[in-house]
């Protein structure tokens, strides 16, 4: 009985080493397919810049984020731009450029994760490692 118990520890043990990371997350490499294919242009916190296409926040193609107690979204449609400040506890704050030139501020989820598409590959990055987002 203990080395049946012993042989199925070691199998789950090289299981859960052999493959099982992954599971339940996104495949890395990918971007996630989206309607409509919005071009950004995003900055880094070490001033990197990177143009990418089929730009979205978690395969949405608006921007969330909470404004005082409420929580709101924003069409990536109605974007110009978003500047992000300083990072405090768990949020990124976030003034919001629309088009029609007004400006909101939000607070996003620094763990939010916005995907593109460099061309030569996949890209990722968290709200609260940007500085900028510029829509084209």
């Amino acid at each position: 009985m203990r080395r049946i118990a012993t042989g199925l520890a070691a199998l789950l043990a090289i299981g859960m080493l052999m493959g099982m990371g992954g599971l339940g997350g996104r495949p890395e490499g990918t971007v996630p397919k989206t309607a409509v294919n919005f071009t950004a242009k995003v900055t880094d916190r070490g001033g990197v810049t990177t143009r990418l296409t089929q730009f979205s926040q978690g395969g949405q193609l608006f921007l969330e984020g909470r404004r005082g107690d409420g929580k709101v979204t924003v069409d990536f449609a109605n974007l110009s731009s978003v500047d992000f400040g300083e990072v405090k506890g768990e949020a990124a704050p976030a003034s919001v450029h629309l088009k029609t030139g007004q400006v909101i501020e939000l607070q996003i989820e620094k763990r939010k994760v916005f995907y593109g598409s460099t061309g030569y590959g996949a890209f990722q990055i968290t709200a609260g490692n940007l500085k900028q987002i510029v829509f084209e």
